[in-house]
């Protein structure tokens, strides 16, 4: 059975894949092997998402940080590959961070780890960055205690709610 939260991302990825004739083009992954390449052009990527089955999980980042890491983080990574996704949310421009093959999961766990160990160090609320902003000081990400969707101030370490969960941070995305 799909999670709520699993169910919302796959919807609002297939919004997002509507808007393109055929597919989304990427000259930045060109060259880059992944499972999620329909074809190539010239210098770019044509692609589409790539659903994981069996789903992929974060355990490796909650065993090294030593923390249980909310459902909806494990959900967002783990069920598909895919490129970069920009969406707005309210006035907010924003890119989702996906991965885009098993290497790249491997690279985001580890940036993972390293961001969680960065905030226990400052004694701050953990959270598990989604997506980038225009702003480079700040980040949309999962608050790990209460599973709301934030935007982080990176140096204030400041959390303001967007949404009260995933589900609802995925309905409210626009293309």
């Amino acid at each position: 059975m799909k999670s709520p939260e699993k169910t919302a991302l796959l919807d609002f990825t297939s919004r997002w894949m509507n808007q393109f004739d055929y597919a989304p083009k990427s000259e930045e992954l060109h060259a880059i092997p992944s499972p999620c390449i329909l074809k190539t052009a010239q210098l770019a990527v044509y692609w589409q998402p790539f659903l994981l089955e069996p789903a992929r999980d974060l355990t490796i980042v909650e065993q090294v940080v030593n923390i249980n890491l909310c459902q909806s983080a494990h959900v967002f990574y783990g069920t598909q590959y895919a490129g970069n996704i920009n969406a707005n949310f309210a006035d907010t421009h924003l890119v989702l961070l996906q991965a885009w093959n098993d290497d790249d999961f491997s690279i985001l766990e580890q940036n993972l780890i390293a961001h969680l160990s960065q905030q226990k160090r400052l004694k701050r609320i953990p959270t598990i960055f989604i997506a980038s902003t225009d702003e480079s000081t700040e980040i949309i990400a999962i608050n790990n205690l209460t599973g709301e969707v934030v935007k982080e101030d990176l140096i204030s370490g400041e959390l303001t709610i967007l949404a009260e969960n995933l589900t609802s941070f995925f309905n409210n995305l626009s293309i």
